[in-house]
């Protein structure tokens, strides 16, 4: 299986170390503000062409940390450290082992 980035995020109810932003549900992300790290990562992701970047969604009160959905990175704004996402695919799974912002895993295509 292929090696996806995974972007470990607050829940939207949560407190932000990051400004993120999500749609009116509250269940799909539309961007993130982060650090030149994961800035990157998302500049590689957007360079590679077609490739997934997972959307992790951390633990907040009765809801548990799971793999929420799939994106595209559609643009990256190094000014502002701002990565908007597109084409969101719901998807549902156990969360990755790694933490600490946003890691690498194994996931099918």
């Amino acid at each position: 299986m292929p090696r996806r980035l995974v972007l470990l995020v607050a829940h939207p109810e949560d407190e932000q170390a990051y400004e993120n932003g999500w749609n009116e549900m509250n269940d799909q992300l539309e961007f993130i503000t982060t650090n030149r790290k994961i800035l990157n990562q998302c500049l590689d992701a957007l360079d590679g062409g077609d490739e997934w970047v997972y959307v992790q969604r951390m633990e907040y009160g009765r809801c548990k940390s799971r793999i929420i959905g799939r994106v595209k990175v559609a643009q990256v704004d190094e000014s502002a450290m701002r990565v908007r996402f597109e084409n969101w695919e719901t998807y549902d799974a156990a969360p990755s082992r790694a933490f600490g912002g946003s890691a690498f895993a194994e996931f099918p295509e």
